[in-house]
């Protein structure tokens, strides 16, 4: 093997190592190699479990509970109800957010909620890190932050709805987001300023692909906790402050 020969494979080497995605992976004939094809069945299932997850009865017990954090659901009655019905997941009932304004404190700065998403998996994988990342440097910050609201079946916008009524200026909702064939447990989280039954999908700045082999729960924390004074200072979220950045 001549040296710029030796050089190229060790570099390919690093490059396949850098990213979970399938890159020179070869093929027999017109087919995948074995090895691919059951890799990507692997990754494929993963993906398909994540979705049909849901919210353990141990999360709730071992998270949710000892920390007095309310566990709602949204207007939908079942996974299946869930995925196929995806406006449905976007909101909660009336008498639900009435027991939510006598149970949680209102008017704070920040309403953090928590949402099985499209993979309640990644959920119960990063929220114990990340959630007291982002508690801790709101406080420290001088950022009011109100007590988190898990959600089962939540949606993205549902984080409006819920911020709205507690009275927040500021909504972040942590949610499990839509697996791809690399990762199964990644979140993302979504910034709104002045969430409410006017907010557009352009009214959110988000922070994806947050989990081990993405960005880990931790620095994911702190970055959130960055965008959310910016927005608070700058009044703006959402392409608006894209502009501005």
């Amino acid at each position: 093997m001549t040296q710029s020969n030796e050089k190229a494979e060790l570099e390919l080497a690093a490059m396949k190592q850098s990213t979970p995605a399938r890159i020179a992976v070869g093929r027999s004939g017109e087919r995948p190699k074995t090895s691919t094809w059951i890799s990507f069945r692997h990754d494929h299932a993963t993906a398909r479990d994540a979705v049909h997850s849901e919210l353990s009865d141990l999360f709730i017990e071992n998270f949710a509970n000892p920390n007095s954090f309310p566990v709602i659901q949204s207007l939908v009655g079942s996974r299946h109800e869930f995925v196929l019905n995806p406006p449905m997941g976007k909101k909660t009932d009336e008498q639900t957010l009435s027991t939510l304004r006598s149970s949680c404190p209102s008017n704070n700065d920040v309403q953090i909620v928590i949402c099985d998403g499209l993979s309640a998996m990644a959920v119960e994988t990063n929220i114990k890190d990340l959630l007291p990342m982002i508690e801790d440097g709101l406080r420290i910050e001088g950022i009011s932050v109100g007590t988190p609201v898990i959600v089962r079946y939540g949606r993205v916008a549902i984080a409006d709805q819920i911020s709205h009524a507690l009275g927040a200026r500021l909504a972040i909702n942590l949610i499990g987001e839509r697996p791809g064939l690399s990762s199964g447990a990644g979140m993302s989280a979504y910034l709104t300023l002045n969430p409410g039954p006017e907010t557009i999908s352009s009214d959110r700045t988000v922070v994806s692909n947050i989990h081990s082999r993405g960005t880990p729960p931790v620095e994911a924390g702190a970055y959130i906790v960055h965008l959310a004074k910016t927005i608070l200072e700058k009044k703006v979220s959402g392409v608006k402050l894209q502009k501005l950045l």
